[in-house]
């Protein structure tokens, strides 16, 4: 997972958490932008993605006792 041995562990998982954050945000926008069904369809589907991939890196980061206390908000 490490690309640059700079770069730790937990500052990656934490760096693609706000990652994500910021894509869930800009997909709820375009959702709530969006009356073409076939396009609300697509954006539901990458919404439930995106959740699933944060979901999971939430809880990695909290095996490894990462903690990121801003998360809340989604």
């Amino acid at each position: 997972m490490l690309k640059n041995k700079g770069v730790t562990e937990k500052d990656e998982l934490v760096e693609e958490i706000e990652r994500l954050s910021e894509l869930i945000l800009k997909n709820e926008q375009i959702f709530n932008m969006t009356t073409d069904e076939q396009l609300i369809e697509a954006v539901i589907y990458e919404q439930k993605s995106l959740r699933h991939r944060f979901a999971y890196l939430l809880k990695t980061a909290k095996e490894k006792g990462i903690k990121v206390d801003y998360i809340d908000r989604i």
